[in-house]
Formats: structure tokens, sequence, C-alpha cells
């Protein structure tokens, strides 16, 4: 209760029982509680100091991993005398040299002009159906039915057909007849490309179906149409679900004249095409589910010709023609489909601009070693920063209160350990050693007396020149995408990010330590409640005793006020006498 009630009925002591007691259990508690606050925040500051270690040596690890791969060291520039002819682009793979590359011809694609057409929307062949062919580099296409008779119609269709040729109707602005539909093939000489037209005036063809029996269940497809079939079910059953299918289906009901029906022999259906989808119209069939329930398909009626579309010209103009490209490169002649060449010239990327026989272009690959250099003299700077990190978190650098990270790891054994690991990496011998430099420091690698590591850009250079391949081997054991498992040898960068992530991984050691003191602060927390239970308790009892110390206080006094009044009383009896 707020309110101390003895003393505000005027009994007893006079004493605040109730803050004597409070004063006494405080005496008691709050050293205790302060020595164990005080352990909570070391550890609170400990958590803090193991992050900012985690995050230094995260930077190390960053900046060797700039170095522990062959192709971090490929970095190359390129001069190219002939820029307007051909431009070149080196990638990691690209190797120091001299190349000569002529361009003698570009690659270049079929481009035909139809003939001219009044609107997009003219009627060809009265208005209907026809269908076109396309010839690709010698092999008949899938017949493609035009079912709107247009010129747009026939656009819409070529472009639909996804055959490798695309086209586009152009209107040229011209007074009469502006419209031309212009046809582009695949670049190179494969392009090569032709289309015929056959206006539907001939005989259709027919296809029997031929079905096997269903051995699971499953989802086969035929002509895009899905049908379930059962495990057990026969051929014929097989070919009935599949006509039900098909004759509900657009692909049946959508074009006048095409049909379905029951074969003559068991598993087999008779489908009917109509004329205007050509001579070989795109049928397919697959089974996705392995159902077992298989079709072959037979041409039981061959289709019959008509005649040309009339007032149909698709190759009328021929605007350019389909050619490889042709190029000279160290003498060699090379075809390409495109004109770009990217597997002649090791890490060069070439892409053909113009052609000029007689003026080869002069490659000149260089080495590109400024970026080696500056990723070199990183690795130390994040080396430094690192160092100066762990002397603050030591409390060496500075001793700042206030500053949570100052000597928050102070006396800690594990991060001497990592301070001598980490000093270590860049001064030990390399894993795999080159033929003359063997360490970091045979590039002029150096420590002076305060601990701080530079590089001598004298002695790097001389290195870079004089032993490139070397430093290659030492950093990165001449490999690519080396991983953080085993124990193969990686070099310098490679051995120095393993270490690293050992040390900072979700099991590393300083994750470990982390989470040893996160488990001392959960035990210093229930400390904290269990002291704070007792102190509830030796309160209540403090003020139970120094209560009836009050009542005990309140009896005597009040004895001593009746016997007061007592002998006054008698005393007034013996003076009036």
């Amino acid at each position: 209760m707020a309110t101390n009630i003895i003393s505000a009925l005027g009994a007893g002591s006079g004493v605040d029982v109730k803050a004597l007691a409070q004063g006494l259990v405080d005496v008691e508690k709050q050293p205790r509680e302060d020595a164990i606050n005080a352990k909570i925040d070391t550890q609170e500051r400990r958590i803090s100091g193991y992050s900012a270690l985690m995050l230094s040596l995260g930077n190390v690890k960053t900046a060797f991993q700039k170095l522990n791969d062959l192709n971090d060291f490929n970095a190359s520039t390129v001069v190219n005398s002939e820029p307007t002819i051909v431009s070149a682009v080196t990638t990691s793979a690209a190797v120091p040299g001299r190349h000569s590359v002529e361009v003698q011809r570009l690659a270049s694609l079929q481009r035909d002009a139809s003939n001219s057409f009044s609107s997009k929307t003219q009627s060809l062949n009265s208005g209907n159906a026809f269908s076109i062919t396309l010839t690709l580099d010698g092999d008949a296409q899938n017949s493609i039915r035009v079912a709107t008779a247009t010129p747009q119609g026939i656009v819409d269709a070529i472009n639909d057909s996804a055959q490798g040729v695309t086209a586009q109707l152009i209107d040229t602005g011209a007074a009469n007849n502006p419209y031309k539909i212009v046809l582009a093939g695949p670049m190179g000489a494969e392009g090569t490309f032709s289309y015929t037209s056959d206006d539907a005036s001939g005989t259709p063809r027919t296809d029997t179906l031929t079905f096997q029996a269903a051995t699971a269940t499953g989802t086969i497809t035929v002509a895009g149409v899905s049908v379930d079939v059962t495990a057990g079910q026969t051929a014929t059953e097989v070919a009935e679900a599949v006509r039900v299918a098909l004759a509900a289906s657009d692909f049946i009901t959508g074009v006048s004249g095409r049909g379905i029906a029951t074969g003559s022999s068991a598993g087999e259906l008779d489908l009917t095409w109509v004329a205007s989808d050509g001579s070989n119209p795109l049928f397919a069939s697959s089974d996705p589910d392995s159902t077992g329930a298989t079709v072959a398909a037979t041409v039981s009626t061959a289709f019959v010709s008509g005649s040309a579309v009339s007032g149909l010209d698709l190759a009328e103009t021929s605007l350019t023609s389909a050619a490889d490209a042709l190029v000279v490169i160290n003498g060699l002649s090379v075809t390409r489909s495109s004109n770009v060449v990217d597997d002649v010239i090791p890490g060069v990327y070439l892409d053909l601009l113009s052609a000029d026989v007689g003026n080869p272009a002069e490659i000149t690959v260089r080495r590109d070693t400024a970026v080696i250099k500056e990723n070199l003299n990183a690795v130390v700077t994040a080396y430094n920063d690192a160092m100066s990190d762990i002397a603050i978190l030591k409390g060496e650098r500075s001793d700042d209160p206030e500053d949570v990270y100052s000597g928050s790891l102070r006396g800690d054994s594990q991060v001497r350990r990592i301070e001598a690991q980490l000093r270590q990496m860049f001064m030990a011998d390399s894993s795999t050693p080159g033929d003359n430099l063997t360490a970091f420091r045979d590039l002029g690698l150096d420590i002076d007396k305060t601990g701080v590591m530079s590089i001598d850009s004298t002695e790097l250079d001389a290195a870079l020149t004089d032993n490139f391949d070397d430093v290659v081997m030492l950093f990165s054991a001449n490999t690519n995408n080396q991983t953080e498992l085993g124990v193969a040898n990686r070099g310098i960068a490679g051995d120095a990010v393993k270490a690293i992530n050992d040390l900072i991984g979700t099991r590393g050691t300083i994750a470990t330590q982390s989470a040893a003191s996160k488990t001392r602060i959960v035990g210093y927390e229930a400390k904290l409640e269990e002291l704070d239970t007792r102190m509830t308790a030796l309160l209540a009892r403090y003020t139970q005793q120094f209560s009836l110390m009050e009542s005990l206080v309140g009896q005597t006094n009040s004895m001593r006020e009746s016997l007061k009044s007592s002998f006054e009383g008698m005393m007034a009896m013996y003076t009036k006498k």
C-alpha cells in the first residue's frame, strides 16, 4: 500500500517502517543487481564487438575474392586500328596478343517483297481460304493455312506459324496499290527461303490415325487437344475417346470440311483435312504422361494440289540475299551465319560492322595490370583497417567508455588468435607457389614497426611484368570458381577466403563466441529475476516484522499513558487531603 496506515493513525513509534524496510532491502539488493547488470553490459558489448570483428573480416574476405580466381587476373584492354570495320571487346579469357581481322563480307538475310495490294484487306482467292508452303534452306515445312484471304491474313498466318520467316505489311506510300508484304528469313546462307501457294481447288488429304492401348493412366495430346486415358483401355477405346474429344474441339468444328471418324480397323481414326490445309498440314501428338497410348499417322488419301493463288507473288522483288559473313582472321578464312565472331580469338568478341577487302583491322590485346594492382592494394587496405578495428576492440587504440566497441573484446584470447591468423594469411608462403615467387612479400609486401602493411609499387610492377604467371599461381592456384569446401590448396586468396569464412560463418569461431555471450546474458537475466524474487520476499518479511514491532510499541505507549493517567489521579487525591 502507498500509505503507511500506522503512521497515518498517529500510533506507534513514529518511524516510517515501510520506508525503513524498503531501505534495508535496497541496501542489500542494489550491489548485487549492479554487479549482474555490469556483467550483462559486458556481454552485450562483447556481442557488439564480435559483430564489428565479423564485419571487418568480411571486408577482407570480399577484397580477397577479387583475387582468388584465374579470371580475376585476365583483365585486358584492346587497341583497334579500324573501329568502323569491326568492334572488338575482350572478356576475362582474353590473352595478350596481336591479331589481323579482314572483313570481306557481312552476313545478311534474304528479304523479299511481294506484289502490291490496294489495302490490307484486299480479297484474295475470291475470299476463300488457301495454303502457302515455306521451303527453308531446301527443306519444305508444314503447310500454312491462310483462313483470312487478305494480305494481312497472310502476314498473320506466316508469323503465327513460327517457321523462321517473318512477315510485315508495309505501306509504301504509292498512289495506287501501296501495300506490300515484306518477308525476312534467318540470318546467314542457310536462311534462303521460298514460298508456294495453293488455291485449295485440288483434293484434300486424309490421314489414318492408329492408336495403341493405354498401359498407364494419364493424358495424351492429339492435334493440340488433351485427352484423358485410363490404364487398361484398349486401342479401340483410346481411339473413341480421341474421336469424341476432337469432334467437339475447335480443331474440327472451327474449319468447315474437316472431319474425324472411326476407321475401318480397331484403334483407327480417319482424319479428313480440307484442301486449304495444303499438302503437309501440321499434325502433332504427344504422350507426356507415358500412358503407352501412342498414335501413328499414315496418309490414306493423298493431297492433290490445285493452282497457285491468282494475284499473289510473295517474291516479286528480291531486296537482299542470304549470305554468311566471311572474315579472314590471322590468315584463316572463317564463315559465320551472323556478324558476330566470338570463338576464334580467345576471349575476344568481334562484331563485324562493314566489309573492307584488303584493309584488315589490327586488334591488339594488352594485359591490364592496373585492375590487378588496384585489387592487391585494396586487400592490403582491408587488412590495415581490420587490424585497426581489432586494436580498438582490444582497447589498445582508444578506451572511450561511451564507445560500445572500444575495449569490448579486451582480454579475449580468441581475438588475439584471429589477429595472428589474419597476419599469417598475408605473410605466409602461398600453398601454390610459382617458379620464382613464393609469397605475397615477393611482390613488395611489407609491414612497418607500427604494424601497418604496404606494397612497394616498384617491386609490384616488376613482379607483374617479369613473373605474371607466378603472381596468378600464388593467389588463385590457376583455378576458377573455387569452393570453400574441402582441403585443396587454393593459393593465398583462395585459402584466405576459406579461412575467413570458417571464422565468420554461422558455425564459425566468432559466431560461437557471440552465441556463448548471448547464453550468458540469458543466465544473468535469470539471476536478476531470482534476485528480484528474493528481495520481494525479504521486503515482505521486514514489513511484517516492523509492523509487529510498531504494534508492540503502540501497546507500550498506550500502557504508559494509562499508567500516567492513573498516577496523576492518585496524586490528585492525596493532594486534596
